[in-house]
């Protein structure tokens, strides 16, 4: 019964995230990303959900910002400004956990001159200089 009444809030989670991320994340990923960072134990619908790419390890893969469209390289710098972080790290889930449930994702590339806030490469603290 409680699944049925959060159905709504699931669906509306599920299409900011599409929204967010762009065109690259389906909805079947996009649900078990959600399933999984409401919670764990969800673990278990998702690789029912999950589909296995021949020749391809499940995992985060990082796509290419030459690559894409300066539309979409204008859209991901506003939602970085805005919010300093990808959607997916927004969501956090942990790739360790994505990669357990057998999904494909496709985590943002940044722009050349951000520091790293991906899901794949955390942020590192920057040597301080001791002089």
């Amino acid at each position: 019964m409680l699944r049925w009444l959060l159905a709504p809030r699931w669906q509306w989670r599920i299409r900011r995230l599409q929204a967010a991320h762009g065109p690259t994340l389906s909805y079947e990923v996009a649900w078990c990303l959600v399933a999984l960072a409401a919670d764990v134990d969800n673990i278990r619908y998702v690789r029912g959900r999950a589909f296995s790419v021949p020749g391809t390890p499940p995992g985060v893969m990082v796509d290419v910002w030459a690559q894409l469209a300066p539309r979409e390289q204008q859209r991901r710098r506003a939602w970085l400004i805005r919010y300093r972080r990808t959607p997916l790290h927004l969501l956090g889930v942990p790739e360790e956990l994505i990669e357990l449930a057998g999904l494909h994702v496709t985590e943002w590339a940044l722009p050349p001159d951000e520091p790293s806030i991906s899901l794949v490469v955390q942020q590192r603290s920057r040597p301080r200089n001791t002089d």
